[in-house]
Formats: C-alpha cells, sequence, structure tokens
C-alpha cells in the first residue's frame, strides 16, 4: 500500500512540475527554443544561400550552357559594376515570409534537375538545345504568374524616369502600364540565346493560315504579303493598317549603333559638303516667302534598307506589330527620337529588330544612316507651301542617277482616306517585293497600296522636285502602281544649292484639280511622309521620314507626329 501510493505521489509530482516548472527550468527551455530556432534557421538559410551561388549551379555542366549566355550581357557586366547571378532571376527574393516559402518550393522543384542531371537528359550541347524552347516557357510562364518579381526587385515602373529613356522605351513602358502586362511579356531573351523567336515565328505562321481561307470566312492577317492591285478590301485595310510602323525595324529592337557615333558622322558630312552654289528652278518660280516667321520642325530622315511593310508587320520580326495595330500606336511616338540609330544600324549591314535581321545586304560604302532635315510650311487663301532645308553628306563616286543629285517625294493622303496612314505616313506604300528589296520578282515593280481605290480617294498624292537641269516637278500619285505624272495642281518647285546645304520648296494649288490630286482644306488631317535621294541615288537606296500628320489652322498638340501648319 505504501509503495502504491509513493508511485502516485511520484506521477503526480511529475505531473505537477510539467504545469508549475522552476522559473529556472522555464528560462532554460524558452532558451533552448530561441538558440534552437536561430540554430535550425540559420542552418536553411545557409543551405539556401550556398545553393544559390552561380558556382553551385555550375556544378552541373550543362549550366555553364545558359551561364556563358549570361557573361555576354548587360546584366552580367555593366558600366555601374552590379551583376546578376543565377538565382536573382530563378530563385524568388526572401524579402516576405511568402517569397521565403515560394524559394524553399523552388528547391524541391530543383531536384527534378538533380534528377535530370544524374540521368543524362541535358548532358551535351544537343540535347540542351532540344529542351531549351520547354526549359524557357517554364520559366516564362512562372515569371508572368509571379508578375515578374524577380524583374521588379531591381526594375519598377515607378520609379522609371522618363526623361532619360528612349521614346521607344517610354511608349513601351506607358503601354505596358495601360495593358496591365508584366516584364516577361516583352523582355524573353535578354540574358540568354532569344529562343522565345521560335514560338513568335510559330505563332506568326499560324495567325497567317487562315488566310488561305475565304475572305469572308476569316478576315485578312497582317503578316499576309499583300495581292497585286486587285487585292480584296479586307487585305487592303490589313496592309495598309501594318505600314504604320516605319523602319522601326526595332526595334524594335533595335539598333546598335551609339547616337553619339552617327550624329559625328553627320557632323563630318556638314563640314564636308563646301560645293559652290547653283540654283535650279522648275515650272516657274515659287513665291517668296519670309521663312523666319514660320515655324520650323526637325524630321531625322534615316536610311531603311529593305524594311518593307510586311517585314515591320510580322510581330516575330518587329515587336511592337500588335501595339500599332492594336493600340493605334503612331511609329514616331517610339522612334522619332532615335531614327538615327535604327538607319545607322541597317545601313551598316548590323542585325535589327527582334529576330535580328540584317535589313541591309550590301551596306553601300560611306553612306550615312540619317540626315536632319528643317521642315516648314504655311499655306495662304488658295496655295500651300513645303520648305525642306538640309545639309547633305559628302558625296560618294557611284551615280545610279546621273542626271539628279537631289530627289526629294512628298507623299500625303486625302484627310484619312488611306487606312493606316494616321500612324505610319506613306509606309503603305512599301512592300517586300518591290524592285531591289528582299522579294523582288519583277524589276519594275514600284510602290503601291494594297486595296487602292482612286475613285474612293484611297490613294497617296506624289509630288516630287528634281535637281536636275531642266527637270520639271513630278505631280502625281500611287494607287495600284506609281503614276509620275498626270496631276493638274499647278505645282511648282524650286530648289537649290546654299554653300554647304540644300533648300527646297513645293507650291501647290490647295484646290487640287486632276486626276491624282487630293484637295487640301481646313476640316480635314492629313498624313504624310517624304524620301530624300541623296548623293545621286534611285529606288530604295535612299533616306525616309516616319509618318507624319498635318492639318491648316487646327492645333492637335496631345498627337506628337501632328504639325499644325498656320497661314502667312
Amino acid at each position: 500500500m505504501a509503495d502504491e501510493n509513493r508511485k502516485s505521489e511520484g506521477k503526480q509530482g511529475f505531473i505537477d512540475s510539467l504545469l508549475n516548472p522552476p522559473k529556472c527550468s522555464m528560462l532554460r527551455m524558452i532558451v533552448i527554443g530561441i538558440v534552437g530556432g536561430i540554430v535550425i534557421w540559420g542552418g536553411l538559410n545557409m543551405g539556401m544561400e550556398y545553393t544559390n551561388r552561380s558556382d553551385f549551379c555550375m556544378s552541373c555542366h550543362e549550366m555553364t550552357i545558359p551561364f556563358e549566355e549570361l557573361k555576354k550581357t548587360v546584366h552580367y557586366k555593366n558600366r555601374s559594376g552590379t551583376t546578376v547571378q543565377c538565382a536573382d532571376c530563378h530563385v524568388a527574393s526572401s524579402k516576405t515570409p511568402t517569397d521565403y516559402m515560394f524559394k524553399s518550393f523552388q528547391k524541391l522543384i530543383a531536384a527534378r534537375d538533380v534528377i535530370g542531371h544524374i540521368k543524362g537528359t541535358l548532358d551535351t550541347p544537343e540535347k540542351f538545345e532540344e529542351h531549351r524552347l520547354v526549359m524557357a516557357e517554364r520559366v516564362w510562364e512562372r515569371m508572368k504568374d509571379r508578375d515578374s518579381k524577380e524583374c521588379r526587385n531591381c526594375h519598377d515602373f515607378k520609379t522609371m524616369d522618363p526623361a532619360k529613356q528612349k521614346d521607344r522605351s517610354v511608349t513601351k513602358h506607358e503601354g505596358a502600364i495601360e495593358d496591365g502586362k508584366t516584364c516577361i511579356d516583352c523582355h524573353k531573351g535578354i540574358a540568354h540565346k532569344p529562343v522565345h523567336l521560335k514560338q513568335d515565328k510559330a505563332q506568326a505562321q499560324q495567325a497567317a493560315a487562315p488566310a488561305a481561307q475565304p475572305e469572308s470566312a476569316a478576315p485578312a492577317k497582317a503578316e499576309d504579303k499583300p495581292a497585286a492591285p486587285a487585292t480584296s478590301p479586307a487585305l487592303a485595310v490589313a496592309a495598309a493598317t501594318t505600314a504604320m510602323a516605319t523602319a522601326a525595324t526595332t526595334a524594335m529592337t533595335t539598333a546598335a549603333t551609339a547616337a553619339g557615333t552617327a550624329a559625328a558622322t553627320a557632323a563630318t558630312s556638314v563640314a564636308a559638303a563646301t560645293k559652290p552654289a547653283k540654283t535650279e528652278s522648275t515650272a516657274g518660280s515659287v513665291t517668296a516667302l519670309d521663312w523666319s516667321k514660320i515655324p520650323a520642325r526637325q524630321i531625322k530622315v534615316f536610311y531603311p534598307g529593305q524594311a518593307g511593310l510586311e517585314w515591320i508587320m510580322n510581330k516575330a520580326d518587329h515587336s511592337s506589330a500588335a501595339d500599332i495595330v492594336e493600340k493605334k500606336r503612331a511609329c514616331a511616338k517610339c522612334h522619332e527620337g532615335d531614327a538615327n540609330e535604327v538607319g545607322t544600324a541597317i545601313v551598316t549591314g548590323k542585325p535589327v529588330g527582334v529576330s535580328k535581321t540584317v535589313m541591309e545586304p550590301t551596306p553601300p560604302a560611306g553612306k550615312v544612316g540619317f540626315i536632319p532635315v528643317t521642315f516648314q510650311a504655311t499655306h495662304d487663301d488658295n496655295k500651300i507651301y513645303f520648305r525642306f532645308e538640309w545639309v547633305p553628306p559628302k558625296n560618294g563616286d557611284k551615280k545610279l542617277d546621273p542626271k539628279n543629285e537631289v530627289k526629294l517625294t512628298m507623299m500625303f493622303d486625302g484627310g484619312g482616306t488611306v487606312e493606316g496612314s494616321e500612324l505610319n505616313g506613306c509606309w503603305g506604300t512599301c512592300h517586300v517585293d518591290l524592285r531591289t528589296m528582299k522579294d523582288a520578282k519583277d524589276d519594275k515593280k514600284t510602290k503601291y497600296i494594297a486595296g487602292a481605290d482612286l475613285a474612293s480617294g484611297k490613294f497617296m498624292d506624289l509630288i516630287q522636285y528634281r535637281s536636275g537641269k531642266g527637270q520639271s516637278p513630278v505631280d502625281g500619285w500611287v494607287d495600284s502602281e506609281r503614276h509620275m505624272d498626270g496631276g493638274k495642281s499647278q505645282l511648282k518647285a524650286d530648289g537649290k544649292k546654299e554653300g554647304n546645304k540644300w533648300v527646297v520648296i513645293f507650291e501647290r494649288n490647295k484646290a487640287g484639280g486632276g486626276k491624282g490630286d487630293h484637295a487640301i482644306s481646313a476640316d480635314k488631317v492629313y498624313n504624310f511622309g517624304f524620301a530624300l535621294h541623296e548623293d545621286y541615288t534611285n529606288a530604295r537606296f535612299h533616306y525616309v521620314s516616319l509618318g507624319y500628320q498635318f492639318g491648316l489652322d487646327k492645333p492637335n498638340p496631345g498627337v506628337k507626329n501632328y504639325i499644325d501648319i498656320q497661314k502667312q
């Protein structure tokens, strides 16, 4: 009985000690718990950080392939000395508890890579390339689900300074905010091989497939090549709309030569152009005006190479193709500021656009990438006047058009009569199947507008100055083909070389007056572009402008590519 009582008392004492431990024991347990927690957390964190090192990643030899690609990019080596390691993009940051949980989950998922390493799934460069797109798509999907948080750890819309960005970047970022896009939607392939181009190309081909169906069954796609003059209205709208990209080969993406280099080249050209002044007038003298009182706009005309409409509007080549069509974003909104870089890259035979295409297979020796042109315009009761002034670059030895040192061409629609011209100006007339272009099959084929209709105004009015002695100005138009005569707008054109600069002035009757002439009135906004054939050149070897608009005494400050022509 005594033994049983002692046992009962012992049990009760043990329970009491657990329920009411001495203060020293309680403190000891707390300390042990805290220290143990720190040790466990520290161990886990050290393990996390150790396995996040790029050196650890490189212990699997197949990871050396993407790492060597990273080392060639600005994310690894740059002027500021910052660098990105594998984990910065492929493993979540640990700024919040949820991030830490996701990071732990990523480590578990990484076990799949270890298994693949052991099995030799990617043990050769050939096997890696075979699986590259699948692996990349997996990463893109994860980053999109997390709103590209790995990118936003360093980059954020709220802290960007638009004043220090190129026009193209500002426009794209503004559009991304409006459209709810995240970084990875546009910035695939910036650290590794641009395998996303395969995906874009496949999507473009898939999108183009319905074009084979009857027109009533499916709308025409921007990627479709334009048909001959008898193109259907559906294709006409699609093809003309596609023109809105100008030679934005970008940029798409874009130009590889610095603007400073281009500017230096232009400055050298200015110094070199010192021929004596001479004047050639055609079709009578243009009315004398005081141009010093008329506002001026500097427009960069740039070298486009073979950047035709279809290339520009193919998303696999030009990332902004969808934005141009769907968001109605004018080409000049993105590229007015860097047209010089685009032209310099193209004329030197460097790859441009997201597809890294060489748009000039035979770079002309010594040709500059762009020329700054000062544009002015005014009007009176009956006439409109356009003035162009520029410093020509140094002339070369090759003369494709020996009669004319300079030709300046301007095209404009009838006030929104050509679909898409409000965004691209006259680029709807430039196609990849024209003579000297990439897909040329006819050496006589010149500019045209798909789905053109002269009777309804779906054509571009064309005026041209030629510097050759005795050459009359061209008063024509472009519809299903280019017509170099027939207009009756009482066109006059003066051109003269004053020291080291050229000045060309057009005087035109606003009412038009003939076939292929658009009337110009105050109630419309007209879309235009112009081209400059310098140095006795011909065909596509010219300089072109982006698409612009003009109206008569009609301010429109919200539109970047708009010019208000005030009455004199």
